[in-house]
């Protein structure tokens, strides 16, 4: 079996966690993942007011190919993204559909970036020849007010896929998938047996056990212990905010 750690139902067709590809049908967002820390308080840790989130029902699919379930059933609202929070397993997953939180502190450059995109480029205009504010990893921060997190990057403008686990406030591994053959050739032992629970792809184009992309998410996955389906996000109460 060439992804051990993931049964069947789990993987959509290209070997990526299926509960991700759902939520983020365009991939490009950022997951968090972390134990011991409630949904509404992973919020905050991550720089956002948890206290205008509401609770949301996801919808069965998406209205188009671009847009999120959670920004859909938000009824699609102009801001710059919708993060989803809940609880599943003793694991709170944050769903961010923009990758606004991809760095905790600095939420007003993913603002500014948000309206380049929309031809306005005074905010990054405006941050020019500016020293760039401090800014920690999610996990890291996340995991400092709980117990172990992870955070996995999808991106369309960068490196596919990135993943970094922390534990107690500190990075303890970080990959993406311009290092499919991992810059440490000597994980730690959790690392590992994520790693081999991750497995590889059979996807046509690769040869027998090369690493594929999605392998990192399924990675990052495995570190949580986290093979979800959609039907296990539906069951949980679930909390939606969005970020302007």
């Amino acid at each position: 079996m060439p992804t051990p750690g993931f049964p069947a139902g789990t993987l959509d067709t290209d070997d990526r966690p299926i509960w991700m590809s759902e939520l983020d049908p365009i991939g490009h967002s950022t997951v968090h993942l972390v134990r011991d820390v409630q949904p509404r308080a992973a919020l905050e840790l991550l720089g956002l007011d948890a206290g205008s989130a509401v609770p949301c029902t996801l919808p069965a699919r998406s209205p188009d190919e671009s847009t999120s379930l959670p920004r859909a059933a938000l009824g699609d609202p102009d801001c710059v993204a919708v993060l989803l929070a809940g609880r599943v397993s003793g694991w709170t997953l944050v769903f961010d559909d923009a990758g606004a939180t991809c760095e905790v502190g600095n939420l007003e450059r993913a603002r500014a970036v948000n309206a380049a995109a929309g031809g306005d480029w005074s905010g990054l205009e405006s941050m020019a020849g500016k020293p760039r504010p401090a800014v920690q990893d999610p996990s890291a921060v996340l995991s400092a007010g709980g117990g172990p997190a992870v955070t996995i990057q999808t991106n369309f403008t960068g490196p596919p896929v990135g993943v970094g686990y922390a534990i107690d406030g500190e990075l303890v591994f970080s990959t993406d998938a311009h290092d499919l053959d991992l810059r440490d050739p000597q994980p730690r032992s959790d690392v590992r047996a994520a790693i081999a629970a991750a497995g590889v792809s059979d996807e046509d184009g690769l040869d027998p056990g090369e690493p594929d992309i999605f392998g990192v998410a399924r990675i990052g996955c495995a570190l949580a212990g986290v093979t979800w389906t959609m039907d296990d996000l539906r069951a949980t109460d679930l909390i939606a905010i969005t970020f302007d």
